[in-house]
């Protein structure tokens, strides 16, 4: 049977612009007073006893972003990319050539988040993480990989968490880079970085698409599987590191934060964070017909019964 016409996507050229990366352009922090890094936590905010208190949060926060940015760039996204050639179909040569030129951007990407993430630790006084085991969902994107049994599958769900992550970035960065209580210097490396994305999305949904026009049925079921878990876990709040920053930011025992956070965010306040956070990657996944193999509603209640079990036992 002949192999289904390619998805039209974006590139650089059809964009009529150039990646960042031949800009070299670097933002760094300023140690201005003033400057915020992070949108207010709404949950959080009455429970800081001064501005500075906000402030340090935030850039906690941001910092937190960065570290997952240059997580998801290395650990994430290129081998999604390194991924494509190990599939068992033929991806058109040009798209496939395309894909691989983005593992260069993804690459710098990593650079200038992490400049900046040095940077801003600096400023405020932050540690490292420190148990240095990656974020939270990474580790749960690995665990559910690790959970099938052929390789060739393995290397399927690599490539669909990729296109699941790339649904959402762009996004994401473009809020930060519109909104104008956010330092400059966040705006434009944000701004920077979206306006990459953009192309990337485009042609990570593009290669989405044509995989599910090629899988049999029952490669849709399991892709559907693996679309769904993948997008909870990639959009699920990392309450754990919330708290860390928490007490980073007031000097508050590590005890005393988790239980505050904890008691905030409960599995109701995680869904509702969730939903929102997921809701580029859903109106994807329903685009393709993933609904019709999965429940969406039904895999949010399993996950909701998960967290109520996760905290009874805290």
């Amino acid at each position: 049977m002949p192999s289904t016409s390619y998805p039209r996507y974006s590139t650089y050229e059809s964009a009529g612009r150039t990646p960042s990366l031949l800009s070299q352009e670097l933002p760094r922090p300023r140690v201005d007073t003033g400057d915020i890094y992070y949108p207010p936590n709404t949950l959080l905010e009455p429970h800081f006893s001064s501005i500075d208190e906000s402030r340090r949060f935030g850039a906690a926060c941001f910092c937190g972003f960065l570290e997952d940015t240059v997580e998801v760039e290395h650990c994430l996204v290129i081998p999604a990319i390194a991924s494509v050639r190990r599939l068992p179909y033929d991806i058109p040569e040009r798209a496939e050539q395309d894909l691989y030129r983005l593992a260069t951007d993804e690459g710098f990407h990593a650079e200038q988040s992490q400049r900046f993430l040095t940077d801003l630790r600096s400023q405020f006084g932050l540690g490292r993480p420190p148990d240095r085991t990656g974020p939270l969902f990474l580790r749960r994107l690995a665990s559910q990989r690790s959970q099938e049994p052929d390789a060739s599958q393995r290397e399927i769900v690599t490539v669909l968490n990729g296109v699941v992550t790339e649904t959402r970035i762009s996004i994401e960065l473009g809020k930060f880079a519109g909104d104008s209580r956010l330092a400059e210097s966040v705006r434009t490396i944000c701004r920077t970085h979206a306006d990459d994305e953009s192309i990337h999305a485009s042609q990570f949904k593009a290669l989405g698409r044509w995989l599910w026009e090629e899988f049999d049925e029952g490669a849709r079921a399991a892709a559907a599987k693996a679309f769904t878990a993948s997008a909870i876990a990639r959009n699920l709040p990392d309450v754990e590191r919330l708290s860390r920053y928490f007490a980073q930011a007031t000097g508050r025992t590590p005890a005393e934060s988790e239980s505050l956070v904890h008691s905030l965010y409960t599995e109701d306040v995680q869904i509702e964070e969730l939903q929102v956070s997921a809701r580029p990657t859903w109106s994807f996944l329903s685009d393709l017909g993933v609904d019709q193999y999965v429940s969406f509603a039904a895999a949010l209640t399993a996950e909701r019964a998960r967290l109520h079990e996760e905290m009874a036992a805290r």
